[in-house]
């Protein structure tokens, strides 16, 4: 599977936007499971969020997650698409955990997923 492939994708009808760019096929299938997912109001890659955290070395960071959804019911999540064999890398379990308090702060859900 081609990881690294780049494009857009056009006329989402869940996006406020006429379309999204995706920076890896994870992330275009996710937007087909977030297009046709009933309890799916709205999802975003263009959404302005950025989350600091620390790497290690002690360095301050800033991460974007790759989607922003609104449920039914008014519920939201970040979600962050990772490839299987890189879920248990430092970096990314670091940014995991700042993701998760940022989430909990805002009444809102972190989810890192692998789209499989």
């Amino acid at each position: 599977m081609a990881i690294s492939k780049h494009g857009v994708y056009t006329n989402p009808a869940k996006s406020p936007w006429n379309f999204e760019r995706y920076h890896s096929d994870l992330e275009r299938r996710m937007m087909d499971r977030l297009e046709h997912d009933p309890h799916v109001v709205k999802w975003m890659k263009r959404h302005g969020i950025t989350i600091p955290w620390i790497d290690g070395q002690r360095h301050q960071r800033r991460y974007v997650p790759d989607f922003l959804v609104e449920y039914e019911g008014g519920g939201k999540a970040v979600i962050e698409i990772k490839d299987p064999s890189r879920l248990d890398s430092n970096d990314v379990q670091r940014k995991r955990r700042a993701a998760e308090i940022w989430a909990r702060q805002r009444t809102m859900e972190y989810v890192l997923a692998t789209c499989e």
